[in-house]
């Protein structure tokens, strides 16, 4: 406990400790003082709110190290970013606050949800970095507001909106492991008199023969390279009635084509297909008597299909089969604000959700065929008061009602054989569940003075288990996972303080610290059962209690007119401190850390603009992690240096290069795979 204590009050004294001095010359304010956060729902000024938000501004999107959208997010404290095997990754985890699991982030794209009711995740690779106007991140449970994944945090993506009547811009790029790729990009602005259209239609593709994830010393002729193949695109037309109205809808579709690294006998060895479809509708207006109001929708369709061959440790047993699955997912968001004076503000709304999920596992080397697939649906209401009883003390209090139901929920297995472990044919039909929840948060701010906030916050998360956790009974990277239809919802409840000091324009600091007790927290556990000899059998289980704190501090500072330094740490510490499983595991976890979440984190960058030649270099300490939930394998640290260079040339040309993990350091991942090395990318684009 010492050592912890130590932890923090060595990072608190690092940030503070820093010169507090800034060059003369600099009068722009690079920090955005004045920007809006609509991650908020009431697109809230950012120096207001009562929590520690961060905003990845265009400058950044545009400068830093980046070949997937995510690379991002690594400049922000306490946000970690586990894509190992770099653009071969089929999927990335993004997780928050000592939290595992992407479904305990809300990723929203222009304030409407991403995240999947059929597992909770989110496919990064549908946003082109390019079409993005900044990132907000809000971290901290935002329940209150948003529900169920909004547990550790937000990450609201805003893309660009068009300033000329027509636009575009090209490029191709080129880069390591035989990486091709190109995309295109039009928009317009026909807007007058605050009156008119705007659009853009953006088109991305790549494709790459990839690498050879297992080590030299393990390979054998059955390991192949990770290729992929993907393309993007995105198009948006709004049109705007008055400087208070508009309407706009969305498309995206991303479709993928990868191997996932093994070729046995099929010609193109295990193939991965991925189809994505997402529709947004947003509709903004102001009444008449000052009520802001917005009304969002969306409908979500992934289809997903895999072609798997396997061999088993020992060799003797071939098995080849399809995997099948369909989700949709369709709601509809509604919330009004209104400034009753300039010291009280009310905003409230209703949030309307379903999704569905149907996967079926067809066995082309037995009889085997299993179908898993289920229903649910989400109602809410919520409201939330701010309202400032001084002049420097600002409250936000906010409170939502959730009712979740499950159902239509079954498995079934037909003329099953030893192959998938199952003894018999048999249909489960689940029982239908229903969940209500009260989430509240509660948070105050103090205006010191005019370079000095301190802020502080109660809130209480709510999330019901996912579809797939409910229904799902199928192999992934670990082992077999077994449906748990009897899954119920977990809760956390978080206690934050922090603060930031902004001596000038030029420099920021800011720093936090959190505390948050899970219940009936939902956790991968092995059952202590095996099938096909290697495979170990796990089940999301709600495990009882953990206890999560740590901190995390960051500095932004302007050094010159054309350079910018930024630096944070992060600590966190997850632990499970009761277990109430054992009778369904023969193991007890009490004791054990969070598996997959570094105790430290730490990020330097540092952006360089000339008239010659734009330059940025990140670094990114990963600190010791447990790879498995019995804390029996442990991942080396390691620290990754990132460069980009970039310049402009005869006023419409670019020219680029990123090189991702510059030290060329090939660690091993959480799922025993190598990282990629060293990546380099050329980009060329043209503007018209």
């Amino acid at each position: 406990m010492k050592v912890k204590v130590l932890h923090i009050i060595f990072a608190l004294i690092l940030v503070y400790s820093v010169p507090l001095h800034a060059q003369d010359t600099v009068s722009k304010n690079i920090f955005l003082k004045g920007i809006t956060v609509n991650a908020s729902r009431n697109n809230e000024n950012i120096s207001n709110m009562a929590s520690s938000v961060d905003v990845i501004a265009k400058s950044d999107i545009d400068n830093y190290p980046c070949t997937s959208f995510d690379d991002l997010l690594q400049s922000i404290a306490n946000v970690y970013v586990n894509r190992s095997s770099g653009i071969f990754s089929r999927n990335s985890s993004v997780t928050m606050r000592g939290m595992d699991g992407t479904n305990r982030v809300l990723v929203l794209y222009n304030g409407i949800p991403l995240n999947k009711t059929s597992g909770g995740g989110v496919n990064w690779d549908i946003i082109d970095p390019e079409t993005v106007e900044k990132i907000e991140v809000i971290k901290g449970s935002n329940s209150a507001l948003y529900g169920n994944n909004a547990m550790s945090g937000i990450i609201n993506i805003v893309s660009r909106t068009p300033k000329e009547k027509f636009a575009g811009t090209a490029g191709i790029l080129y880069a390591t492991y035989n990486t091709t790729g190109g995309r295109i990009s039009l928009s317009g602005n026909q807007i007058m008199n605050n009156k008119g259209w705007y659009w853009y239609a953006n088109a991305f593709y790549r494709k790459g023969d990839g690498y050879i994830i297992v080590s030299e010393t393990s390979r054998d002729s059955n390991d192949t390279k990770l290729k992929m193949n993907e393309i993007s695109t995105d198009f948006k037309l709004a049109y705007q009635f008055n400087e208070n109205t508009r309407i706009s809808v969305n498309y995206n579709f991303y479709h993928d084509k990868r191997s996932d690294g093994i070729k046995i006998f099929e010609t193109d060895g295990s193939l991965l297909y991925d189809y994505s479809n997402v529709l947004m509708a947003d509709f903004t207006t102001v009444f008449k008597n000052n009520i802001d109001f917005q009304a969002k929708t969306f409908y979500h369709y992934d289809y997903f299909w895999q072609h798997t061959e396997r061999l088993n440790e020992t060799g003797d047993v071939y098995k080849l089969y399809d995997t099948d699955q369909s989700s949709h997912d369709l709601g509809l968001w509604l919330n009004a604000s209104k400034r009753f004076s300039p010291l009280y503000k009310l905003t409230a709304g209703m949030d309307f959700k379903t999704g569905d999920m149907k996967a079926e596992d067809t066995y082309r080397t037995s009889t085997d065929h299993a179908i898993r697939q289920g229903k649910i649906g989400f109602i809410a209401a919520f409201a939330e008061n701010e309202f400032q009883p001084v002049k420097n003390i600002k409250i936000i209090a906010s409170l939502r009602f959730d009712f979740a139901q499950f159902f239509d929920g079954s498995f079934s297995i037909d003329n099953p054989t030893y192959t998938t472990g199952f003894a018999t044919s048999y249909v489960e039909n689940y029982p239908s569940s229903q969940w209500t929840s009260l989430s509240p948060k509660l948070s105050a701010k103090y205006f010191i003075n005019p370079k000095t906030d301190v802020f502080i916050s109660f809130s209480r998360g709510f999330m019901p288990a996912t579809l797939d956790d409910m229904c799902s009974s199928r192999k992934i990277t670990k082992g077999f996972k077994l449906a748990n239809p009897n899954l119920k919802p977990e809760y956390v409840s978080s206690v934050e303080i922090g603060n930031t000091y902004k001596p000038n324009n030029n420099l920021l600091f800011e720093s936090s610290v959190y505390y948050s007790r899970g219940t009936d927290f939902q956790y991968f556990v092995a059952t202590g059962e095996f099938i096909d000899i290697d495979k170990i059998v796990l089940r999301r289980e709600n495990i009882g209690k953990v206890n999560i704190y740590g901190l995390e501090t960051s500095v932004k500072y302007q050094l010159t007119n054309y350079l910018t330094l930024k630096a944070n740490y992060t600590y966190n510490n997850s632990e499970i401190v009761e277990f109430n499983a054992v009778n369904e595991t023969g193991v007890n976890l009490k004791g054990k850390y969070i598996a997959e979440i570094p105790p430290h984190q730490f990020f330097i960058g540092a952006l360089l603009k000339s008239k010659i030649l734009n330059a940025t270099f990140t670094l990114n300490y990963i600190s010791k992690q447990w790879a498995d939930e019995q804390n029996s394998t442990e991942l080396v640290e390691h620290t990754t240096l990132d460069l980009r260079l970039s310049r402009q040339f005869l006023k419409r040309f670019v020219a680029a290069v990123d090189i991702q993990n510059l030290t060329d350091l090939q660690y091993i991942d959480k799922k025993g795979g190598l990282a990629p090395g060293r990546f380099i990318e050329l980009d060329l684009g043209v503007k018209f």
